[in-house]
């Protein structure tokens, strides 16, 4: 090779150093094997091997999450792609900078059908369906152009996931074209109408209440939150994305209790709701609700999530902390004080009650994570019975973005997103899994003591899906119907594969395993015999 030629492969990775990419998750093949190459022979960048491709995109997600850069998923064609659909899925529901990396046929075989290995002639189509932007250059000199534009539009506006597939033979191939530049785009400040239309109706309302998402989700537009909230004295109410982008510790704060009777009752009765950062999603704090809003002020990055599933009054597309920030600028009255007292007294007694109802094991559990629960740390949860109960509610979350889980609420990805967010932050992460949904990608132990991710993962272990027992037991006449698994020595295989592991059999020592766990080096295991915990009051425990 002369002067400045580089082979398409060296285009990719240099492209993704100009975009500060650090970390590259994925599996090797012979559609990627110039990529992976160049990756080795590049400082400042380095690829987690995994052990499936829908792992990787899985880590990817978390990582992005994590930092709020680019997370990048690296997969073959034809199967490698379709394993990395589902955190494609994922990552676009939620609003995830997720970057995914495929191989493709050559380009002389590409089109004609005749059966070449992996050949995937839909892959880009298929890859459409959950990315918002993906390429498929046919000439070595378009690869890093392309490759840029899918960059900006992941990390444009309300994030969502994009895709790049290269033909194998272009991997090879040199080119002398520079790797052009990225732009970051300028953050959307409020259009003056619009804002001079919120001031006046947040001005006119006396009973105000604000709902903080996960559109909330840097230390600059929380501390902006906190101002406008405290300048109006507003209860500011979190959804389950937006944990965290209200401190905990503040009388303002209401958390993620919406979906209680007594909280929706009084947010019905609001002259105003000042939304931020949120698309009401459908199931979890929007339209199972039927929420009926007397008049809502919407401010979010995408012009697509307001007027969804509510109607706003003022509709502000805006980043949230310039939004923020430029209401604070205005001189606003205080609130109605008794009705934030009401809600205020709403929150600590549905509070009570929750603990009331968790029974004594899951309040001691509560309290047990809770105790690693500062300012700086990330918790990530899959889709299981603590998680959806006491994790989404009580467990005390204080920075944005610090609670992980899947959001399109699939079960599984929690361990591997979590091992992305630990891998992003190089801290102890804690990940909260159920037994089912932790052998989707159970392989990944493997990588985890690889590389001596430092992560905690806590299985409580019922002996099957927790979650769908109960909805079965409600629909079906008290049946269950494949919800009942065998499992296995969760301890032994996690040893067998070079993770330190501990079991507990009830909360106190979960308490002493988790806190030993803390003190150790690299990924730790901990299986906790979920059927020796008192179930939560309505929720069903495991057949007998």
């Amino acid at each position: 090779m002369s002067g400045n030629s580089r082979t398409g492969a060296e285009i990719i990775v240099d492209t993704l150093i100009k975009a500060g990419v650090r970390h590259v998750f994925g599996i090797v093949s012979i559609h990627n094997m110039p990529i992976v190459d160049a990756i080795s022979r590049t400082h400042g960048i380095e690829l987690v091997t995994v052990r499936h491709e829908s792992s990787a995109a899985h880590m990817a997600d978390g990582y992005a999450r994590a930092t709020g850069s680019l997370g990048v998923a690296l997969g073959s064609t034809g199967p490698g792609t379709t394993n990395l659909m589902t955190g494609l899925y994922e990552s676009a529901f939620a609003s995830s900078r997720m970057l995914a990396i495929t191989g493709q046929a050559e380009t002389t075989f590409y089109g004609k059908g005749k059966g070449y290995v992996h050949e995937a002639e839909n892959q880009k189509l298929m890859l459409q369906t959950v990315a918002r932007s993906v390429a498929s250059p046919r000439y070595p000199d378009e690869i890093g152009t392309m490759l840029v534009s899918v960059i900006e539009s992941i990390l444009s506006g309300r994030p969502q996931p994009g895709a790049i597939e290269v033909p194998i033979d272009l991997q090879y191939a040199t080119t002398g074209a520079a790797v052009p530049a990225i732009h970051f785009a300028d953050p959307v400040a409020p259009d003056a109408d619009v804002l001079s239309a919120a001031i006046t109706l947040i001005g006119n309302a006396g009973k105000r209440v604000i709902i903080a998402g996960g559109g909330v989700s840097t230390v600059a537009a929380r501390n902006a939150l906190q101002m406008f909230a405290e300048q109006i004295d507003a209860p500011v109410i979190t959804t389950p994305n937006g944990k965290g982008s209200f401190p905990t510790d503040h009388p303002l704060h209401i958390g993620n209790i919406l979906m209680r009777p007594p909280i929706k009752e009084l947010v019905r009765e609001a002259d105003l709701v000042i939304a931020i950062g949120t698309r009401f999603q459908a199931g979890t704090s929007g339209i199972k609700i039927k929420l009926q809003l007397p008049s809502m002020v919407h401010i979010d990055i995408d012009p697509g999530t307001i007027n969804l599933n509510f109607v706003a009054d003022v509709g502000m597309v805006s980043d949230a902390e310039l939004a923020l920030k430029a209401l604070c600028e205005s001189d606003f009255e205080k609130g109605d004080a008794q009705y934030r007292e009401q809600l205020q007294l709403e929150s600590a007694r549905t509070r009570t009650l929750f603990r009331e109802r968790f029974g004594p094991d899951h309040t001691r559990a509560l309290d047990i994570f809770s105790k690693y629960m500062g300012r700086d740390e990330f918790f990530v949860r899959d889709s299981t019975i603590p998680g959806y109960n006491w994790g989404n509610s009580l467990l005390p979350i204080d920075h944005p973005g610090g609670y992980i889980y899947p959001t399109s609420g699939a079960i599984g990805p929690g361990f591997p997103l979590g091992l992305g967010v630990a891998v992003a932050t190089g801290k102890k992460t804690i990940v909260m899994h159920g037994d089912g949904g932790f052998m989707f990608h159970v392989g990944e132990l493997a990588t985890a003591a690889q590389y001596q991710i430092p992560v905690i993962v806590v299985i409580f272990n019922d002996g099957g899906y927790g979650v769908l027992r109960g909805l079965q037991y409600n629909q079906f006449d008290g049946r269950f119907n494949g919800t009942e698994l065998h499992t296995p020595d969760f301890v032994k295989l996690a040893e067998s594969m070079g993770v330190a592991s501990l079991y507990a059999d009830n909360t106190n020592e979960l308490e002493t395993r988790l806190a030993a766990a803390m003190e150790m080096a690299g990924p730790v295991l901990i299986e906790m015999n979920a059927n020796n915990m008192i179930p939560i009051e309505g929720v069903i425990p495991a057949p007998s």
